[in-house]
């Protein structure tokens, strides 16, 4: 029958290896019960609240699962710009490169818990100065040497593994930040592209104001060199087409900074060349909604949270462990002659195997403060864990609710855009006629100007806020 590593052999070993053994077994029998307790884990949620069946915002139309959400523009550019970007953009290629630093790192930590074994070969010449007698003497002596090195800690109480597992949950939680960035990158890209395209409508509203200005102000100042209008009315009008122009500038301004910012998450040189589409998309498919518990599963930057609590976990466990003694097993062998031609010769081989046990007794305290540590940064981890979640819901809750006031807010501008451009065409038609005043005029091309301004900012609010629904809820892009 075969002897288990807790039985001593007594008719295979000497005394010394039987008492070596003997305490070995008195000491781990003595720690088992103990240490059992010492370092019992948990991955339990960091702070208990309760989450709803559904939101709270009242949806109008029935809830319905979270899809790719690029899809739902229609616009292919949007797609092509995406996928530049996810090839191209400086801060995804640097948290991949994050991701492979982590891959490694769970290697790194797999490895410990292997045996470690080395070989060498050296060779060394000398030569040493010897009186016998009145004889000077100074021998060379040549001598050639092949080892084998090993070394294994046994990872009696996984500490080890522990270490392992956390490095895991790093990476886990490393290649979340990476798909929480994609997925911020392209939400970000798309909703500058919105208000680069907005700008270039609101370019051109302004540019069709202006030729109205133009066109009323030719009008006045005709009537003015016939005595019809005043100089007020002049200055008046010409007031207005300078506005208009210098608002003309805001938006060129506007569209300019969006373009260029759109090229740098492109990763391309700032160079303001994008070509942009004529209107904003209309989107035709109902709010994405599903349930608030899915949310845990499927948002990467909650997902990475939870990784990095369960590693601060692993850590704690790792650090309470480090007060438990450790076993390692170290050996090493090989060949020792003066001859080259004998150096893996079996005669000249010498070994020596050994087992040592280490107790940490004084430390000064760092090991206590290391374990205390490690437990504050698991405090911190779930507090961490607890914030995104609640941020998460938050922001969910928050785009529902704003995604009813906007279709609202937009019936309205439509209206309202309707009603002030028959105002502008009423108070011209009158002004001619003499029925009213420049200063009823030129309020009615302000608010006909104004009017279709606000519904177009308010369309690109509404899909700004479609794209932050599609980020709050974490669902995939393409």
């Amino acid at each position: 029958m075969a002897t288990k590593w807790w039985q001593v052999d007594y008719k295979n070993t000497t005394q010394t290896t039987r008492s070596f053994g003997l305490v070995l077994w008195v000491v781990i029998s003595s720690l088992l019960l103990p240490g059992c307790s010492f370092f019992v884990g948990t991955k339990a949620a960091s702070q208990k609240f309760a989450i709803p069946k559904r939101w709270s915002t009242h949806i109008d139309s029935a809830a319905s699962p979270v899809r790719p959400w690029l899809d739902d523009f229609n616009q292919p550019q949007l797609t092509e710009f995406v996928q530049e970007a996810f090839a191209n953009n400086p801060n995804l290629l640097g948290l991949a490169a994050s991701v492979e630093i982590a891959q490694q790192q769970t290697w790194i930590a797999g490895a410990t818990r292997w045996p470690q074994l080395d070989a060498g070969i050296r060779g060394s010449r000398s030569k040493r100065s010897t009186t016998t007698g009145f004889r000077l003497s100074s021998p060379r002596t040549t001598n050639y040497g092949f080892s084998l090195d090993f070394l294994w800690e046994i990872d009696l109480w996984n500490r080890l593994g522990n270490q392992q597992e956390a490095t895991e949950l790093d990476q886990a939680a490393a290649e979340a930040d990476l798909k929480a960035a994609q997925l911020s990158l392209a939400a970000n890209l798309v909703k500058t592209w919105f208000d680069a395209t907005t700008a270039k409508q609101q370019i051109e509203l302004a540019s069709k104001t202006i030729q109205s200005f133009k066109n009323a102000l030719e009008i006045i100042e005709q009537g003015y060199d016939r005595g019809l209008y005043r100089a007020l009315d002049v200055r008046l009008a010409r007031t207005s087409l300078l506005g208009a122009i210098s608002r003309e500038q805001v938006f060129r301004r506007a569209q300019d900074q969006a373009i260029r910012s759109l090229e740098f998450f492109l990763g391309r040189y700032p160079a303001g060349a994008v070509k942009l589409p004529s209107h904003l998309p209309v989107i035709t498919e109902p709010i994405p909604t599903s349930i608030p518990a899915e949310l845990l599963e499927r948002r990467p930057d909650i997902l990475a949270a939870s990784q990095r609590f369960y590693a601060s976990d692993q850590r704690f466990l790792e650090a309470g462990k480090n007060l438990l003694p450790s076993i390692s097993i170290t050996a090493n062998g090989g060949t020792s002659t003066r001859k080259l031609g004998d150096l893996f010769n079996p005669e000249a081989l010498i070994w020596n195997i050994a087992s040592s046990l280490t107790q940490p007794l004084f430390h000064g305290g760092s090991l206590f403060a290391a374990r205390n540590q490690a437990e504050s940064s698991r405090k911190l981890a779930a507090a961490k864990y607890t914030e995104v979640l609640l941020q998460a819901f938050r922001e969910v809750e928050t785009t529902l609710a704003a995604e009813q006031w906007f279709t609202i807010q937009e019936k309205t501008l439509m209206e309202a855009s309707r009603e002030s451009r028959e105002a502008e065409r009423l108070a011209e038609d009158d002004y001619v006629a003499g029925l009213t005043d420049i200063a009823t005029l030129l309020e009615a091309q302000r608010r006909a100007f104004d009017a279709e301004n606000g519904l177009l900012d308010i369309r690109n609010q509404q899909l700004q806020n479609r794209v932050n629904l599609y980020l709050a809820l974490g669902g995939p892009i393409q």
